[in-house]
C-alpha cells in the first residue's frame, strides 16, 4: 500500500519539474544554432506534453493534482536560468547551446528517475501500469541518448577552433 499524500506530493514535483522543462525544451528548440538540434528538440517537446499527460493521470489515481506554486516555482526558475551571459552579454553565446543541452540532460534524467520510481511502485499498485512506465523509461532512454548525441556535436562546434 502507497502513501498517496507524500506520493501525490511527489508527483506534483515532477509535474512542476516537467513544465519548466518543457519550456526549457520549447526555447532550446527555438534558439538552437544547429537546425538539427532545432528539429530534434521540437519533436521531443511534443513527446514531453504526452508524458506530462500521463503525469497528470497518477496524479488523479492518487488523488491529488498539479500544485500551482510549485508550478510557479519552477516556472520562475526556468526564467531566471535565462539570465546568464555565457560570455556574451548583448546576443546569445554559442556556449548557450551546450549549456541549454546539459540542462535539457539533466532535467530528462530526473524525469527518468521517477518514472523508475512509479515503475518500481507498479510492481504492488494496481493502479499503476508496469508495462506504461516501461515504455516512459525507454523513451526517456531515447531521448537522454539523442540529447547527448546533440550535446557533443554541440561542444565540438563550440569548443574547436576553426582550422
Amino acid at each position: 500500500m502507497i502513501d498517496e499524500g507524500r506520493l501525490g506530493s511527489y508527483l506534483q514535483d515532477h509535474y512542476a519539474g516537467s513544465s519548466a522543462g518543457i519550456e526549457l525544451f520549447r526555447r532550446a528548440a527555438d534558439q538552437q544554432t544547429d537546425p538539427v538540434a532545432r528539429t530534434a528538440l521540437a519533436t521531443m517537446v511534443e513527446r514531453i506534453e504526452a508524458e506530462q499527460t500521463a503525469l497528470e493521470r497518477y496524479l488523479a489515481a492518487v488523488g491529488s493534482k498539479p500544485d500551482p506554486v510549485k508550478n510557479a516555482g519552477a516556472w520562475v526558475a526556468e526564467k531566471l536560468g535565462r539570465f546568464k551571459p555565457n560570455g556574451e552579454l548583448i546576443r546569445r553565446s554559442p556556449l548557450s547551446d551546450v549549456v541549454e543541452l546539459e540542462a535539457l540532460r539533466v532535467a530528462t534524467e530526473g524525469k527518468a528517475a521517477g518514472w523508475r520510481v512509479l515503475r518500481k511502485l507498479a510492481e504492488d499498485e494496481d493502479r499503476f501500469e508496469v508495462a506504461e512506465f516501461d515504455e516512459l523509461l525507454k523513451e526517456a532512454d531515447s531521448q537522454l541518448d539523442e540529447l547527448e548525441r546533440l550535446r557533443m556535436a554541440a561542444a565540438l562546434r563550440v569548443f574547436r577552433r576553426p582550422g
